[in-house]
């Protein structure tokens, strides 16, 4: 599947699998973690303002499955078009 990063998350904000808009933008929703298919890591970063969360959206292997499955289907039918 030919796909970037960039384009990789503009699409999952697109179909709403990431949060598109706030202060927790680009974490997965609670669609997609109900699903099992994205997981959220938080670590805290240290800068010279005080401590900072981060969090970083995760996709899982049955998430990795399932958008490999999407993706393909998606190739499959612009393909026979």
């Amino acid at each position: 599947v030919n796909i970037g990063q960039n384009r990789l998350f503009k699409w999952l904000r697109e179909h709403g699998f990431l949060v598109a808009t706030g202060k927790r933008y680009n974490t997965p929703t609670q669609h997609a973690l109900d699903l099992g298919i994205m997981a959220i890591r938080e670590s805290v970063v240290t800068t010279h303002h005080g401590s900072v969360n981060r969090f970083t959206p995760l996709i899982t292997g049955k998430g990795q499955q399932y958008f490999a499955n999407k993706f393909l289907k998606k190739s499959v039918k612009e393909v026979s078009k």
